[in-house]
């Protein structure tokens, strides 16, 4: 689990480091120079789209998600664990439909050979973050439940695991 948590963290962040240096170029470009790049708004797009999918992967594994914990923080103990629970199931079912959905996507984009508008690239592969953010996401919840049933956090086994 600790090298996807590097690979997760690793692509996300390039994706988002250049998607920005794109931005950035697509402005001195059409502010400084007088040209316009149209296919950067595309590239820049795909870039933090991409970013934004496996940040959700890694806002799962850390807790990050928003949460409303009004009534959360009003349940005992037994009840919030049933809550967790429920929580990660349906969790795991969203990851299952999402990764379902994201292949259909995938193979009908493919099949019908659908490109891009300004740099006429396979839109297939754009929607190929649907299959892997639910892949990755299918893993969290998973491990979540997991930790959950076991009674420890990711932290605790690894530190079990250096000994």
């Amino acid at each position: 689990m600790k090298i996807l948590y590097k690979i997760e963290n690793f692509v996300a962040i390039v994706f988002f480091l250049f998607g920005i240096a794109v931005s950035l170029y697509a402005v001195f470009s059409r502010y400084v120079l007088g040209t316009s790049q149209s296919w950067a708004t595309e590239i820049f797009t795909m870039m933090l789209v991409w970013a934004i999918f496996i940040g959700f992967a890694t806002a799962l594994r850390d807790d990050k998600h928003v949460t409303i914990d009004i009534l959360y923080d009003r349940m005992g103990p037994r009840m919030k664990k049933v809550s967790d629970i429920v929580t990660l199931i349906i969790g795991t079912v969203f990851s299952f439909f999402l990764v379902w959905t994201g292949i259909n996507m995938v193979m009908t984009a493919f099949e019908q050979g659908i490109k891009t508008i300004d740099v006429g690239f396979p839109i297939w592969m754009n929607y190929l973050i649907m299959p892997i953010t639910g892949i990755l996401l299918f893993i969290h919840f998973v491990a979540k439940i997991y930790y959950s049933f076991k009674g420890i956090t990711p932290e605790t086994e690894y530190e079990e695991e250096e000994f």
